[in-house]
């Protein structure tokens, strides 16, 4: 973990942003720093989990996260927004569960990438899921989840995308502190991650083609 990383797991705004400067100036790989922000975002969560940290300390890990997102996001355009890039993409985390935070930093990279992204929130549904997925046509669906408890929500829903003769036409990746339950339990699904820059490299490769 880097700069960014240490600075937003001691939520030290004006290092984070200062260290977010930095970067763009030294021509850093925006995703690269996204990344490292990500790391620090999950020690946060971690801290929160554990009882040291409280709802304030997470609120204000999210703002420090979307403050540097709004200077790293020009450059994410510029190097990653290439129009060849674009399709869509349907995500949302899985009923039960309400963690957002992981899910909304895809969603930007993913939004600065050049793709449409249909972001369903949180709490969300097998049949919503499902009923969006014949809407939109999305190439890809994206299921967050941070609760391992959620693994239950995680197989109904891919197993109702199946019954709905929809697996064939979407690729299904799963993100979160569910990832190592996922694996463990070889779900059906594409792909599990909890590395942001991956995800989005990932997705990209599978719409376009490129390696």
């Amino acid at each position: 973990m880097g700069k960014l990383g240490d600075a937003m797991a001691a939520l030290d705004k004006d290092i984070f942003l200062a260290a977010v400067k930095e970067g763009l100036t030294a021509n850093q790989d925006p995703l690269e720093m996204v990344e490292d922000a990500r790391q620090g975002l999950e020690l946060v969560g971690a801290e929160f989990d554990q009882g040291n940290y409280f709802l304030m300390e997470l609120m204000w890990a999210a703002e420090i996260f979307k403050d540097g997102m709004a200077l790293i996001r020009p450059r994410l355009q510029e190097l990653h927004g290439d129009a060849e890039a674009k399709g869509v993409i349907l995500m949302g985390t899985v009923a039960g569960d309400v963690h957002d935070l992981g899910k909304n930093i895809v969603k930007d990279l993913l939004d600065c990438s050049g793709f449409e992204v249909i972001d369903l929130g949180v709490d969300v549904s097998t049949a919503k899921f499902i009923e969006n997925i014949k809407e939109h046509h999305p190439q890809v669906v994206g299921m967050s989840a941070l609760l391992t408890a959620a693994i239950g929500e995680v197989n109904k829903t891919v197993t109702a995308i199946e019954e709905a003769g929809l697996r064939e036409s979407v690729k299904v990746i799963v993100g979160g502190g569910i990832v190592g339950e996922v694996k463990r339990t070889m779900l059906n699904v594409d792909h599990a991650t909890t590395n942001a820059n991956e995800g989005v490299r990932l997705i990209k490769r599978w719409i376009t083609g490129n390696q």
